[in-house]
């Protein structure tokens, strides 16, 4: 329901708890108690449903729903900043992965850049960095989805932050062919007119191999139906949204580790 495990989700209502006044003595009673507004806001981050649809589910009103995502939203990310602080050093001794995911947003009047010719949609180009082993570990600040992967990729701060990475004697960083150019290492492009050589083709099939693990990690970050049936809430709430799905993914693969 909430992409969390009980012993996780009463870790994280413990410590939310501990920041917020929920049930003041005086004034209008809640509509909910703190553990169950804390799962409706797992739950629409989870599934994506319209406010509306999580009220009737919560039975209370679609302005709470949304009044509670407002409240309880930023302390969830707060809560969870220092495990995805760890979590993100420890995947600076390995290599890493980068891929762009595009996470639909809908036409948004009054802003350019939002539709992705590759992807035949509006929405928000997102840099996602994993370890070898498939776990997203970061991601970069959102960029218009209709720029490139390569562009978004120092934009979005991502390379600016794993810079020793994809610098000379690097632990070293991998992305696929759009990222040519950016001083990661990324497949061969075809020659025009000639084959790839032997070498270079396996070199190839090694890189992609280990670029499929990148590929799971976002899959699994849009297992947070925020992020891939269509961000529903105004644009400049989807920076922070995006940085609260992504520490609570690593939080459900990690725990307290």
């Amino acid at each position: 329901m909430t992409g969390l495990d009980s012993d996780q989700l009463d870790w994280l209502y413990e410590q939310v708890d501990a920041l917020v006044d929920w049930d003041l003595p005086v004034g209008r009673p809640r509509a909910l108690p703190l553990y169950t507004a804390l799962v409706l806001v797992l739950f629409g981050l989870r599934h994506n449903l319209a406010p509306d649809v999580i009220g009737e589910v919560f039975g209370c009103g679609s302005t709470t729903v949304e009044r509670y995502q407002e409240e309880l939203e930023p302390l969830v990310d707060m809560v969870l900043t220092p495990l995805y602080e760890r979590v993100r050093d420890r995947a600076r001794r390995d290599a890493v992965l980068v891929d762009g995911l595009v996470v639909p947003v809908g036409e948004r009047d009054g802003v350019d850049g939002l539709f992705s010719e590759k992807k035949g949609f509006c929405g928000q180009n997102v840099q996602v960095v994993a370890n070898l082993a498939g776990r997203v570990v970061d991601v970069g600040d959102p960029c218009p989805g209709g720029m490139h992967d390569r562009k978004a990729f120092d934009v979005s701060g991502i390379a600016a932050r794993w810079a020793g990475h994809h610098a000379p004697g690097g632990p070293g960083m991998i992305g696929d062919k759009g990222y040519q150019g950016a001083g990661i290492v990324s497949p061969y492009k075809k020659p025009r007119g000639r084959e790839l050589t032997e070498v270079r083709r396996a070199c190839n099939t090694a890189l992609n191999r280990l670029r499929a693990a990148v590929e799971r990690a976002v899959a699994h970050l849009k297992c947070w139906k925020v992020l891939k049936t269509g961000f529903r809430r105004s644009l400049e709430h989807f920076p922070a949204t995006l940085r609260t799905v992504t520490k609570l993914e690593i939080f459900r693969i990690y725990g307290l580790r």
